[in-house]
């Protein structure tokens, strides 16, 4: 999971009694060229829909006050079904990172290479890339609870078996499986939250907690990898029982969850016109359709498109970046500072901090600079006013990499090149947030999905790439000269968020699909 921010309609107002319910469909109708479609409300898998689609009814509460809209449930209940998907993001990407300190231990019992060993981890991370491209149009022909139910238990059986392997090939296998179905559930979570909330109030708080929380997993991992593994007696398969110990209780709150899709809670109400044998029939059609779409389309974007090309590059190298850590961080601090696996876990603390400044800092640009730019243009401020937060990442990213790069060395104190993971996780999260959003306000909700989804597919190739030569690149060009190289590549990408704040409009005129115009 990686999370998008739409803006959705107004809230709702109070509760109204029951019996006033009524339906009414209309004819969709594309939408106006500066504003996303207001019933997309942030669905990743609406969004994949073709713009060139015949017309298709739409379901709508007769009024905001419905009390079976999920926007007009309780504040707890919501609160509820946000945190669902938010633990559920780092549930599924702590697993990525509690793997790391396992290595060394299956290594040594299956007699395997660092290079063989790693792939457990980046097969893992490939497998993000296929699971929200088969939930997205299940989602859509289904409801949102149907992907929850199925993801959740995937991840945790193939787990389950993952850590039960007597041999590297049957822990390769079922980590992949395990990455492909328990990542489904990173294409609904942004749409649930955007069911649930009024994306102008307390929605931005509800996504940027639902955005964080994936991106904490993988800082938090190598800590309580290494020390459930040193509890247990270095028993590497307690790093993959860790994803059980916190998955299992999520599974049973899970189970409780409601649907929060408006067109599906409407076609399990029956108040639809359309007769459900029908949509049946045509369900298999309509998902190997939708499913074409959800692959195809984020493809063309990633080749085609400038805007979505050059930030998945950026975006990718940024988050990849944070996964080759898992390897430079164990060689540099075991190296120069004899650190243990425990005491190497505690260093990505550094990380996790720079993370909460970067939600901090996203947060208080768009507060002041962004609806600024919004008042300033009658509510239709230029997408480039979602980019500060990058800009100020493009300048964080090269210095914290700079930093790690020629900090530990013999009577350096650790805590030095531990302080250069702070500046790291603030940019890397901060150009992530507003990639994310720029590609939303620029693709509008017509082809938003395929942008962020695209840039998801661009991100987790080079996520599941990096672990698997960092190491090497660290013992044949040494600590320093190996992160200089790193660092040298961020230089490279830095006017990227730049040239797009400047040059953005011109660049979204050229574009080959619908963008905001603003």
């Amino acid at each position: 999971m990686e999370p998008d921010k739409d803006i959705g309609p107004s809230s709702p107002g109070p509760d109204t009694d029951v019996e006033s319910q009524a339906w009414k469909e209309t004819q969709a109708a594309p939408p106006p060229a500066h504003l996303p479609d207001e019933r997309g409300r942030d669905d990743p898998s609406r969004l994949t829909s073709m713009a060139s689609e015949k017309p298709t009814v739409i379901m709508e509460w007769d009024s905001p006050e419905n009390p079976e809209n999920p926007r007009n449930w309780s504040f707890g209940k919501r609160a509820f079904h946000t945190a669902i998907p938010a633990l559920y993001g780092f549930v599924l990407t702590i697993g990525t990172s509690s793997y790391v300190p396992a290595i060394p231990f299956v290594m040594k019992e299956f007699k395997i290479s660092r290079e063989v060993a790693l792939l457990p981890l980046s097969l893992y991370i490939f497998g993000f890339i296929i699971g929200p491209l088969i939930a997205a149009p299940i989602s859509e022909l289904y409801g949102r609870r149907v992907v929850y139910w199925s993801t959740l238990p995937m991840l945790l059986i193939f787990t389950g078996i993952a850590s039960a392997a007597n041999n590297i090939s049957v822990l390769i296998i079922f980590r992949v499986l395990a990455g492909i179905g328990g990542s489904g559930a990173l294409a609904v979570g942004a749409g649930t939250i955007a069911d649930l909330w009024d994306m102008q109030k307390h929605g931005g708080r509800a996504a940027l907690f639902f955005i964080l929380a994936p991106f904490l997993g993988p800082s938090l991992g190598p800590l309580t990898g290494a020390y459930i593994i040193h509890q247990y007696h270095n028993n590497w398969r307690f790093s993959l029982w860790l994803v059980l110990f916190i998955g299992a209780p999520l599974a049973v709150a899970a189970a409780f969850m409601q649907e929060t899709s408006e067109a599906r809670i409407l076609e399990l109400k029956g108040k639809a016109r359309s007769s459900k044998s029908s949509r049946q029939a045509g369900g298999s059609r309509l998902l190997l359709q939708k499913l074409r779409i959800a692959i195809v389309r984020p493809l063309e974007m990633m080749f085609l498109e400038p805007l979505v090309a050059y930030l998945s590059i950026y975006t990718g190298f940024a988050f990849a970046m944070l996964f080759s850590f898992f390897g430079s961080y164990n060689y540099v601090f075991q190296a120069v500072y004899a650190f243990n696996q425990r005491q190497v876990g505690l260093t990505f603390l550094g990380i996790f901090v720079g993370f909460l400044f970067a939600i901090v800092t996203f947060g208080i640009f768009d507060a002041t600079l962004y609806r600024k730019a919004a008042a300033k243009a009658q509510g239709k401020p230029a997408p480039e006013h979602r980019l500060y937060a990058a800009l100020l990442g493009s300048f964080l990213l090269p210095i914290s990499l700079f930093w790690f790069a020629w900090s530990p060395m013999k009577g350096v104190p650790w805590i030095v090149p531990v302080l250069a993971g702070v500046p790291f996780g603030w940019g890397c999260l901060a150009i992530f947030l507003s990639a994310t959003t720029y590609l939303v306000d620029v693709y509008l909700s017509t082809n938003g999905a395929s942008a962020i989804a695209a840039n998801g597919i661009l991100r987790y190739c080079l996520g599941s790439a990096f672990p698997l030569f960092t190491l090497q690149m660290y013992t044949r060009l040494d600590i320093h000269w190996a992160g200089t190289l790193f660092a040298f590549l961020s230089v490279v990408l830095m006017p990227v968020p730049w040239v797009f704040f400047w040059k953005g409009k011109a660049l979204r005129a050229r574009s080959r699909y619908e963008t905001n115009d603003a």
